[in-house]
């Protein structure tokens, strides 16, 4: 066995996210509406100015979802002529409220079974640019350790966040792991640019990409990809 450590991405990849965002976005914002009144009266063409000037002046939080989402609340708070101090504790406030929200995904039964199957064989980690908190999940006891952007200091497809795993798992060669994630560019362009090797989760049947690996369309498929691309290592 040449493999020694196999990653997932999470949104899209091991559960569905699309549905969960939207719902913690709908309570933040009911949470925001009622205990923070004044921001009503902000536009949107106001909101996407702010969260440009965020962009721009805080360059250094680019890859942190969570610093974001809260220099940008924090912004508009204090836009709507709350005090500096009392916008900040609004802003966690209401980000709690988000991650709760957040973290109600269901993993898809299908991953349960596959990481049941691999974890028994190979160190399995996560990696992802958002900020779910796994330990919440179904799944956390089937996991190592686990990557964010955040902890990283750096987003997916960077090298970095791929070359962090990898120090973290006591790999010396990127060649001896695989990663898996349904994004192209961000799992498989940036894995595959960090020597790795890479399972393309593709969801919408698209043309096949030669960088990836392997290419799979259901979770199911992937313990058998695993196995062959483990055989071919050897």
């Amino acid at each position: 066995m040449s493999i020694k450590l196999i990653s997932f991405d999470l949104d899209n990849t091991l559960w569905e996210s699309h549905q969960v965002l939207m719902k913690a976005t709908e309570k933040t914002n009911a949470w925001i509406n009622e205990n923070v009144p004044r921001f009503r009266g902000l536009g949107s063409e106001e909101q996407n100015a702010i969260r440009k000037a965020v962009f721009e002046e805080r360059p250094e939080i680019i890859h942190d979802v969570s610093q974001l989402r809260l220099a940008f609340m924090t912004r508009c708070f204090e836009s709507v002529g709350i005090a500096s101090g009392e916008a900040d504790r609004l802003s966690h406030a209401a980000f709690d409220v988000f991650m709760h929200w957040r973290c109600q995904v269901e993993p898809y039964p299908e991953a349960i079974r596959l990481l049941a199957q691999l974890s028994g064989r190979y160190q399995l980690a996560s990696i992802t640019n958002g900020n779910s908190d796994i330990s919440r999940t179904a799944i956390d006891q089937y996991f190592e350790f686990h990557v964010s952007a955040e902890s990283a200091g750096a987003a997916k497809p960077s090298s970095k966040i791929f070359h962090h795993t990898l120090t973290l798992a006591n790999v010396v060669d990127p060649a001896d792991a695989i990663h898996i994630g349904d994004s192209f560019e961000d799992d498989v362009e940036g894995a595959s640019a960090a020597g790795m090797k890479t399972i393309w989760l593709d969801h919408a049947h698209l043309p096949s990409q030669a960088v990836a690996t392997a290419t799979v369309h259901e979770l199911s498929e992937i313990v058998e990809a695993v196995r062959l691309i483990d055989e071919a290592a050897d």
